[in-house]
């Protein structure tokens, strides 16, 4: 058993070959990327490797390391560079189109096509990134023909207006029914029932009933005052959802802003207001734990709640909840509010901040 003095060494030596490291990775200018590429493909990360870090582990610690001047998306940048390209002084363009190219273009046989094209057309690095950026707006728009909706693949989704064909025009806290295309297409599958117990004027109905990709999906709509014979009267707080148990795949969690603290009443407070609403919630998630099959999900769109200098941090807090019933958060995706967040109340002389983006958490059963 090695003694603590050997450790000590040991944990010493690996420390200074960090900083030699740091050293020579800062010794390269910022726009060195090929070489810094070679640096950390051949030298940095074969070290790391040895001692059990591994490619992003392995990127994200050294840029984390005071005195290292290049951030982690440029250190990952010129590893993809160099790897993609460890010919390039060989190839026929300038550097400038391969860093472009090994950096915004995944597929390697596009990367060889546009690579093709700028040499046959003499074209400038503008061209050559209007081209992929051409690309990629046209491939958005052919997926968008595909489904039949703007389907996003980051986890930030915002949208310059509700789609007409989803839910009703003026219809109070409508939400748009792209937010509802996109949590379908990625936490649902072929043939899922689906329950949604806040359906407002049928918005999720709307999208499984005209999109052909979620036609083959069973929904049931239920709300306290329903607008169109698809939805059942159920009021949640107090028959919770009526549903069999183990018998739902994805329940659909949009609460209306009364469900949440108004913040204009006079006799706000903050501890009172987040004992209330999440005893509202914990039945709520008792509910979906009981009618929800094993592996099955829910969504909950959910902002913080501020006033002030005090905030109620009810996505953590419902993190939270879920997480005692046995469910784990498997994705979290950030919207703009559409309503003018000036209308959340009135705002205290000292500097402070209101909320303008809603979460969309996902959990998953177990």
């Amino acid at each position: 058993m090695p003694s603590k003095s050997s450790k000590a060494k040991k944990t010493q030596i690996k420390s200074s070959q960090l900083e030699a490291y740091i050293e020579k990775l800062n010794s390269f200018s910022t726009d060195n990327y090929w070489d810094l590429g070679k640096f950390l493909v051949e030298k940095f990360l074969p070290a790391a490797l040895k001692e059990g870090i591994f490619g992003e582990q392995a990127l994200k610690m050294l840029a984390s390391i005071p005195g290292c001047k290049f951030p982690y998306s440029m250190l990952k940048q010129c590893q993809q560079f160099y790897t993609y390209y460890p010919d390039v002084e060989k190839r026929p363009l300038p550097e400038i189109f391969y860093f472009d190219l090994a950096t915004r273009v995944d597929d390697a046989s596009r990367r060889r096509e546009y690579e093709k094209m700028a040499v046959q057309y003499k074209w400038t690095i503008s061209d050559l990134r209007k081209k992929i950026n051409d690309d990629e707006l046209a491939r958005r728009q052919d997926e968008k023909t595909k489904y039949g909706f703007d389907l996003k693949e980051k986890n930030f989704w915002s949208f310059e207006a509700p789609d007409p064909r989803f839910g009703k025009p003026g219809y109070k806290g409508r939400i748009p029914g792209q937010i509802v295309a996109n949590i379908l297409f990625y936490y649902t599958d072929s043939g899922a029932y689906i329950v949604d117990p806040f359906a407002g004027s049928g918005t999720l109905g709307d999208v499984c009933d005209i999109l052909p990709i979620f036609q083959d999906r069973k929904y049931k709509m239920y709300d306290i005052n329903p607008v169109d014979s698809r939805i059942s009267y159920n009021n949640i707080l107090q028959t919770g959802i009526p549903e069999q148990t183990s018998s739902v795949d994805f329940v659909f969690l949009d609460p209306p802003s009364e469900f949440f603290p108004q913040v204009t009443d006079s006799s706000f407070s903050a501890s009172a207001a987040k004992a209330d609403t999440m005893l509202k919630l914990k039945g709520i998630i008792r509910e979906c734990a009981r009618v929800l099959k094993s592996g099955g999900r829910v969504s909950i769109i959910v902002e913080p709640t501020i006033a002030g200098l005090e905030i109620i941090d009810f996505p953590g807090e419902i993190a939270s909840q879920f997480k005692e019933y046995g469910f784990k958060l498997i994705g979290k995706i950030y919207t703009p509010k559409r309503v003018d967040s000036s209308k959340t109340g009135k705002i205290s002389s000292e500097k402070t901040l209101v909320s303008d983006v809603k979460e969309i958490l996902i959990f998953e059963k177990s």
